[in-house]
């Protein structure tokens, strides 16, 4: 799980990988997203910044710490 790689994009869709196409392999609720980041590692702040950021650029690659 560490050093794995996601991509999330607008919608909260969440892809395995660097490449958003294709099934999604989860569609979280906002909240859900903000729980399923930080159960895998990261601070709140940063899971918040994460959400900020999808929701501004559209989509983020984010590797698990």
């Amino acid at each position: 799980m560490r050093g794995d790689k996601y991509t999330v994009v607008k919608g909260y869709k969440v892809f395995q990988g660097s490449d958003s196409s294709g099934e999604p392999m989860d569609e979280p609720s906002e909240q859900q997203l903000y729980g399923w980041l930080c159960s895998r590692g990261f601070t709140e702040e940063l899971s918040g910044k994460i959400i900020e950021r999808i929701d501004n650029d559209g989509s983020v690659t984010i590797t698990l710490p």
